[in-house]
């Protein structure tokens, strides 16, 4: 619904970060938010997905569009969620992840927090093969 939202970052929080633009402040769930630290009070692009629960809409926001195709990869698959999906792209980028499901690689996949071996199992089950050709994470500002 929301492919991206610009405006001035003028708040960082461990989980997430506020952007305002048009007299909106946004709150935006970030996997890392202190990756935009040196950005704040500055013009930010970050691409975003809206997600809308029954609870809740939660706008998650990503440094790349590669980062946010890994992040709806990831809650496709049975078992993740958004809060397992930001963890893996907290500390890894999305090249590292897609290297891990081509490779099989169970073992990378368990490292992040809530992650057992049934769930990086099923990561590679239904993503290998599927995860598009990612490029290098760019965080777009503006001066």
């Amino acid at each position: 619904m929301y492919a991206y939202v610009k405006g001035k970052l003028t708040h960082l929080y461990p989980t997430h970060v506020v952007v305002e633009t048009a007299g909106v402040g946004y709150e935006i769930q970030t996997p890392n938010s202190y990756r935009f630290q040196k950005h704040l009070d500055h013009e930010v692009l970050i691409h975003t997905s809206l997600i809308v629960r029954e609870d809740a809409q939660l706008l998650y926001g990503f440094s790349s569009e590669e980062e946010k195709d890994m992040f709806l990869s990831l809650i496709k698959v049975t078992g993740i969620g958004p809060k397992s999906a930001l963890a893996i792209l907290a500390t890894s980028t999305p090249n590292e992840v897609k290297r891990a499901i081509e490779n099989e690689n169970d073992t990378y996949l368990t490292k992040f927090p809530g992650i057992g071996k049934k769930t990086a199992r099923q990561i590679v089950l239904d993503l290998k093969g599927k995860v598009k050709s990612l490029k290098k994470i760019a965080i777009h500002y503006y001066k």
